[in-house]
């Protein structure tokens, strides 16, 4: 009997609660890197095709975005004009927002191709910027772009091919990083390709979950102005498309090219900034998915708000091994994160040449990329994230 008593003791009852949150936390992890894209796959056998007509050639407003952009917008502006798409049908604006550089001088240089150039002041971010301008543009077709992004001659043309379809909304390019740092580079490269391959999945079986805000394309009858303060207008203006029913596609064939962070410290304030701007998004209600919409929102809860509560999910994790480390299962487990958050850290201090080795490499990455995930988390909750951005180093 007291044997019995002993196996029911309330000294039991925190182990327990311990191997319930290690459980479920590891399993919401495995669901997000693994079992999301497993069932992807076996629902894209079903594939929901779209009416693709490459004779398609709609006006298209090419909207570029910029702040002190010198140093890349006459490339850029020279990219736009060398564009296979009918001139007569293509119009390029430059919004600059705030610029205190060169680059409202170098976009009215190319007044005499038809750019136009239209000045925000004060600065007020991009989201209000786009909001200013859209309205002042004529294409039935908007194509949004960053200025470092440089589009291959026939990105345009496999973009707008789609809304052939009635039911597309919204198509996003493969915007291809290059010479990003050499610490962070090859880790992620290998990270985008992970997402482009489940973006290729949501595609197939209904829409992707935001739009790479360097470049893609959408309806103009089905733009929806975010509201000012919002961060992360890529995404709010692509899903509130995929709210009104229409499909945002991705599309890996329009590709352009774009310079990667030169830092590991830019990488990390990017992705900081973007989680942050998620995390508004949603305090915000904007660009969320419909009950009536259950693959959307299926899509949005796993591959958003399920991946940014990775971080304290796996906090959860080691906190949890740790304390049951008595326990041989729990103390391997135990043991491999500890590795394997060493391995990021010496990694990422230049030791014991971890450089040279690829596991070392995805560790930090992974590191950074969570890491970057907790802080934009506390910035979101707390509204202390700035509308404005902050240009990188090219």
């Amino acid at each position: 009997m007291g044997a019995q008593c002993g196996a029911h003791s309330p000294a039991r009852e925190p182990i327990k609660l311990m191997e319930t949150l290690f459980w479920i936390s590891a399993a919401v992890i495995f669901y997000v890197y693994a079992g999301y894209p497993a069932i992807l796959t076996i629902m894209a056998r079903r594939q929901r095709l779209t009416r693709l007509d490459e004779n398609y050639l709609p006006s298209v407003a090419l909207v570029i975005a910029a702040y002190n952009e010198e140093k890349v917008l006459r490339e850029k502006l020279e990219n736009s004009l060398a564009l296979n798409y009918p001139s007569d049908r293509l119009e390029i604006v430059v919004v600059s927002d705030g610029s205190i550089d060169a680059t409202d001088e170098i976009a009215d240089s190319y007044g005499h191709h038809d750019v136009r150039l239209y000045r925000m002041n004060p600065r007020g971010g991009k989201t209000r910027a786009l909001n200013t301008i859209i309205p002042k543009t004529q294409g039935e077709i908007l194509v949004l772009s960053d200025a470092n992004t440089m589009y291959r001659p026939d990105a345009i043309r496999k973009l707008v091919r789609h809304f052939a379809d009635p039911t597309v909304g919204a198509v996003s390019g493969d915007v291809r990083l290059v010479n990003a740092a050499p610490s962070h580079s090859a880790s992620e490269s290998l990270y985008y390709r992970y997402e482009r391959w489940i973006q290729t999945l949501e595609s197939r079986i209904g829409s992707i979950i935001g739009a790479d805000g360097a470049m893609y394309a959408l309806a103009r009858k089905h733009f929806r102005p975010p509201p000012q303060e919002t961060i992360v207008d890529d995404f709010v203006i692509s899903m509130t498309v995929a709210r009104l029913g229409f499909r945002v596609l991705y599309d890996p064939e329009a590709i352009a090219i774009e310079h990667g962070t030169l830092t590991a410290r830019e990488e990390f304030f990017r992705k900081v900034r973007i989680i942050a701007g998620g995390i508004q998004a949603l305090k915000l209600g904007v660009g969320l998915p419909r009950l009536k919409q259950p693959s959307l929102l299926v899509g949005y809860i796993s591959h958003k708000l399920l991946r940014w509560s990775v971080p304290c999910l796996l906090l959860a994790v080691l906190l949890c091994s740790a304390t049951l480390i008595s326990k041989p299962f729990y103390a391997i487990i135990f043991a491999a994160q500890v590795s394997f958050y060493l391995a990021a850290l010496t990694y990422g201090l230049d030791t014991f040449g971890f450089r040279h080795r690829r596991f070392a490499g995805i560790a930090y990455y992974f590191f950074l990329v969570n890491g970057a995930a907790l802080l934009g988390i506390w910035r979101g909750l707390r509204g202390a994230q700035s509308v404005t951005w902050s240009r990188t180093t090219r």
